[in-house]
């Protein structure tokens, strides 16, 4: 069977599995968002592709006979536009047509959004009758831990700590180099390892809008338990995660975290916040750490209403939050600085998590007898989820598999 997939940089490989039975084929799409950004909702893929199915990710395909759509937070897509129009119907309507043959949230926290933003749609059941979960894969890492021999025999000079983000103050970094000066204040051995572009301020929907507000985070860079790498191929990340104790993404706002997940196939349990998806894969003191955060009832981070992200009441509620996070997280670390015994159980739960819930073989496993079974349907009939068209498992889940 052929599947055309989106041809990008690398958000699908997270989605499709990487390891298939079937001709996963990339395709060149245009992202009608290059042309004009309020459309980054549709695309166009190449034509002449031949497919059986399409596997469309976060942008509706236009004019495909059948499809499948997997999408991280919010679909249909529409970040730009506050109102309702002819637009932003169509998308609805397309999506619940019968071309689309499924919707697949790539969380339990994005289906609970997509639910909530459809539920006033006249097709809302008919969109929840083909809505499932799976979650995203990823390439794992070697089988033998590389930290595992000398955790074993009690070598722990410092505590490692490697924070991994684009988005420097939105996914954590400003937390992390106040972690650092804490820990310097403390006379603690802890190293921060940082990889980031370090991108802040108003192009950033988390972020107080003056760069201004950063520079005292950025001058922390300068600590001496502070490593700076601007950009690094994903393999060599991968390898500072896996000899790295903890990852660390105390994020305010992220659809997933694939960080801690390409960590976790690392055997490298990480430090985060309770935000969106990231309560269904890290579970405090088993295979990692989480620090008190506060969110509403979808997993989104509580911001106070009615202020602008230019005005200095948010700088001061911005910062407030970081300093906090850096107090608990300063506090989450201490049982384990010097015990390298503690660490040991986090990092094979870790592991374990990602090989169970994350990994190509997982993926495979679903999706092939899944694209059989979509590609058979009579496009004529209204699709819905088929039994075996089962969501992915949460942490509460396996929980008992990993002790």
């Amino acid at each position: 069977m052929r599947v055309s997939v989106y041809k990008d940089r690398y958000p699908t490989s997270f989605v499709v599995p990487r390891r298939s039975g079937h001709q996963i084929n990339s395709r060149l799409f245009l992202p009608f968002d290059k042309l004009l950004n309020k459309l980054d909702g549709i695309a166009w893929m190449a034509p002449f592709h031949n497919a059986d199915l399409v596997h469309a990710f976060n942008r509706v395909p236009i004019g495909e006979r059948k499809y499948v759509i997997s999408f991280e937070s919010h679909l249909p897509r529409r970040f730009s536009i506050a109102r309702d129009n002819a637009y932003t119907d169509w998308m609805t309507r397309e999506i619940s047509s019968r071309h689309c043959r499924r919707i697949i949230a790539l969380s339990h926290y994005a289906r609970n959004q997509f639910i909530d933003q459809t539920k006033d749609a006249c097709t809302a059941e008919a969109l929840k009758a083909k809505l499932l979960v799976r979650h995203p894969n990823v390439l794992m890492g070697p089988d033998v831990d590389p930290l595992a021999a000398e955790l074993r025999d009690g070598r722990m000079d410092e505590l490692v700590i490697t924070f991994v983000g684009a988005h420097f103050a939105r996914k954590g970094g400003c937390v992390a180099v106040k972690l650092a000066q804490k820990a310097l204040q403390h006379n603690l051995p802890v190293r921060i390892q940082i990889v980031s572009s370090m991108t802040v301020g108003a192009s950033v929907w988390t972020d107080p809008a003056s760069e201004a507000f950063f520079k005292p985070y950025m001058d922390l860079l300068d600590l001496p338990n502070v490593t700076r790498f601007e950009g690094l191929p994903n393999g060599a990340v991968r390898q500072m995660l896996g000899r790295s104790h903890f990852g660390f993404l105390p994020t305010f706002s992220d659809t997933f975290g694939y960080s801690i997940i390409e960590a976790m196939a690392e055997h490298t349990p990480s430090i985060a916040t309770p935000v969106q998806a990231i309560p269904e894969f890290v579970k405090d003191g088993l295979n990692g750490l989480m620090l008190p955060l506060d969110v509403d009832e979808l997993g989104h981070w509580k911001q106070p209403v009615g202020v602008k992200h230019n005005e200095k009441a948010y700088e001061d509620f911005f910062a407030d939050e970081i300093e906090k996070l850096a107090d608990h997280a300063l506090a989450a670390i201490r049982p384990y600085i010097g015990a390298p015994e503690k660490l040991l159980p986090l990092r094979r739960a870790a592991r374990l998590t990602a090989e169970k819930m994350f990994s190509p073989a997982v993926s495979a496993a679903f999706y092939d007898p899944f694209y059989d079974r979509v590609a058979s349907e009579n496009p004529s009939t209204d699709p819905k989820n088929d039994p075996l068209d089962v969501s992915s498992p949460t942490i509460s889940d396996i929980e008992d598999q990993l002790a």
